[in-house]
């Protein structure tokens, strides 16, 4: 009986022993993981998953939402799969739908996706623009109108509101050109952002949320060609010169010129 236990207890550090160096150790666990994790994101972009995510999401309860979020929030930690959502608008037109909803995390998430998306790269506002102009029009909207609506309810919660003014401030940020971002602004201010502004400031709100507002009428001022901002106030500023439409003009000449010769 004591050999047969021996013989057994052998057996097993034998096939512990196997087992630990078919798996290597944590650290190239973790690296395997990491590949597998990769390869699954980009066979999922080919395979058009985005979309098929999409339409599930569209038509799902807010906890199905919320999984589908939380999905792709990790789909865009790859560089595959922020790649397929840049070249996948709808997934943006989602996104920016869903901050319309009327679940607070379903909210939350999208706004903190859609941030993720902007930060990312400065040409990718230009998408969640296109994707903003798509989504309100369809509603019969003007655009912007999803963000205003969640700026007027006075009932909202505070996280979201910075969140809501923090995406606006990253877009105007981001913008190139002077003519984009005018037509931003004075979409906002046809949508009663001023009235807005001055609602929260007399109402001693969030600090989050007023600082958030002094960068957006900082950023009008810059472009305006205020001199007198405080220096302190210049760091939330875009650093590099907007391109004018008199530019814009003078390089279209100078290119069709250069296709005449």
């Amino acid at each position: 009986m004591g050999i047969e236990n021996k013989d057994t207890e052998m057996s097993n550090r034998n096939f512990e022993g196997r087992r630990r160096r078919r798996r290597g150790t944590p650290a190239d666990e973790t690296k395997n993981n990491s590949g597998d994790d990769k390869d699954l994101v980009h066979e999922f972009v080919s395979a058009d998953g985005l979309a098929c995510l999409i339409k599930v999401g569209a038509e799902a309860d807010q906890n199905y939402q919320n999984y589908i979020l939380r999905a792709l929030g990790q789909v865009m930690l790859y560089v595959d799969g922020m790649n397929g959502v840049i070249e996948h608008n709808e997934t943006i037109q989602w996104l920016y739908s869903l901050i319309s909803s009327k679940f607070r995390l379903v909210v939350k998430t999208s706004l903190k996706l859609l941030l993720v998306f902007v930060e990312y790269t400065e040409s990718n506002t230009n998408l969640l623009l296109q994707a903003i102009n798509i989504v309100d029009r369809r509603q019969g909207h003007q655009p912007w109108h999803n963000v205003m609506t969640l700026l007027k309810d006075e009932q909202q919660d505070n996280e979201i509101l910075v969140y809501t003014m923090t995406l606006v401030n990253k877009v105007l940020n981001a913008i190139p050109d002077q003519d984009t971002f005018y037509d931003v602004t004075d979409s906002l201010e046809e949508l009663g952002i001023d009235k807005v502004q001055k609602s929260y400031m007399h109402r001693n709100s969030d600090p989050d949320l007023q600082e958030q507002f002094n960068i957006y009428e900082a950023s009008l001022k810059h472009e305006d060609g205020d001199a007198d901002l405080p220096m302190e106030r210049h760091k939330d500023l875009r650093q590099r010169q907007r391109i004018s439409d008199t530019v814009q003009k003078e390089r279209k000449g100078k290119v069709e010129d250069i296709l005449i010769q």
